[in-house]
């Protein structure tokens, strides 16, 4: 039942967040007395709403994360920034795990497999960077 009331306050907070990001504009805005139920105007008058770019740096539209490529290569480079000692963590681990070991053949295999997995997950890491990186160049590619 927590975990309920807790995704659902998530989901309203995120709602909420998006909603307050939205600005009116145009002619119909914030304070417009035409449209549906209004007293003025000649009812033709649409109402306008302008998006802003949370990742675009504040003062310039025209620079940050303004498509999907750019989204994905932000995202792709925090989790290298993150993945790589993480890889280089666990290789040391793994190596202190085989000195630990002494000779023990149960020791050494599950030191030889942390060492496996570890490196299965540096090649899932370099595999993922490779195929986005793949995709990104497609995609500008294609936009020329």
């Amino acid at each position: 039942m927590k975990t309920i009331t807790k995704s659902f306050l998530f989901l309203k907070i995120l709602f909420f967040s998006m909603v307050a990001h939205a600005e009116p504009g145009g002619a119909g805005g914030a304070g417009s007395e035409s449209g549906p139920g209004g007293t003025g105007g000649s009812g033709s008058e649409s109402l306008s709403i302008k998006l802003i770019n949370p990742l675009a740096p504040t003062g310039n539209p025209t620079g940050g994360i303004n498509n999907v490529p750019d989204l994905v290569e932000a995202i792709l480079n925090i989790v290298l920034q993150i993945g790589v000692p993480l890889v280089a963590l666990g290789i040391i681990y793994a190596g202190y795990k085989f000195i630990a070991a002494q000779g023990v053949p149960d020791k050494l295999k599950e030191a030889k497999d942390t060492l496996v997995y570890v490196l299965l997950g540096a090649a899932i890491l370099l595999g993922a960077y490779a195929i986005a990186q793949a995709v990104v160049s497609t995609i500008n590619a294609v936009r020329g």
